[in-house]
């Protein structure tokens, strides 16, 4: 059971990180409130893992390339990159 938590602690950071990504990108809508949860987010779960700063930057390099390997078509507004951005984001703000 605890290796299916990290699992989905390490599904949910990559989703952070791909939001922030995104956002960045992409230029997808994105205000400071929710840039600042999404960093609270993902800090609090690199530290729920035990995520050195190392290992978390490896994490974030696989979820950059992984979004640079699918664009221009990420940054579709009507695409799946952004309709995973808005899930992250509902879910940021209820929080």
């Amino acid at each position: 059971m605890a290796f299916a938590q990290a699992d989905k602690d390490r599904r949910e950071l990559m989703e952070l990180y791909f939001a922030s990504i995104a956002a960045d990108r992409c230029d997808f809508p994105l205000n400071e409130a929710e840039a600042d949860a999404i960093i609270q987010a993902a800090t609090a779960l690199q530290k729920k893992m035990n995520l050195k700063d190392d290992a978390a930057d490896v994490v974030y390099e696989e979820v950059e390339t992984a979004f640079e390997s699918k664009l221009p078509d990420a940054c579709k507004k009507d695409g799946d990159a952004a309709k995973a951005f808005q899930e992250v984001l509902t879910r940021i703000r209820k929080k």
